[in-house]
């Protein structure tokens, strides 16, 4: 098998295990992970702008505010206007959000248990730099994509 073959199988068995990861991480703990994200992310750091939320998360605005919206509504979060700056709207959890946290943190300690049995310590390491490695080539792709596609005239 060439190395470009290898890169290919290495690359579609990385998406499909990340599809399986957030299936039975949202069977397991009940959340899917975009809204699990948010949800840790206020539970450590208390009120949040939803700017800080977006970058914390990496969820583009539209969709943190969609997951938002979903949790406000369930009596999960507040959202309010920053009292400094009016153009900031912070979140955070209300009593009934911390009580869906402190449920679903058990499950999530049980979850990454399960997923990383029997790996060892190296081999988590090695891991985690492979994958801090893919992922700052993905982003230097998307650069220079985007890049190419601002390089080219509008005639397309």
């Amino acid at each position: 098998m060439t190395k470009e073959q290898q890169g290919l199988r290495t690359v579609q068995q990385l998406g499909q295990t990340y599809r399986v990861m957030m299936s039975a991480f949202s069977a397991q703990v009940g959340h899917v992970l975009p809204r699990w994200r948010i949800l840790l992310a206020l539970h450590e750091e208390g009120r949040c702008s939803q700017k800080f939320l977006a970058e914390r998360c990496r969820l583009d605005p539209a969709s943190l505010t969609r997951q938002l919206q979903a949790m406000e509504g369930l009596g999960w979060i507040s959202r309010s206007i920053d009292e400094q700056d009016n153009r900031l709207i912070n979140a955070t959890l209300t009593a009934q959000g911390k009580r869906v946290v402190a449920d679903a943190l058990p499950r999530r300690a049980e979850f990454f248990e399960h997923a990383l049995d029997g790996l060892s310590a190296r081999q988590l390491e090695v891991f985690h730099q492979v994958l801090t490695l893919l992922e700052e080539n993905f982003k230097g792709a998307q650069q220079a994509a985007q890049q190419a596609t601002q390089a080219t005239p509008a005639s397309r």
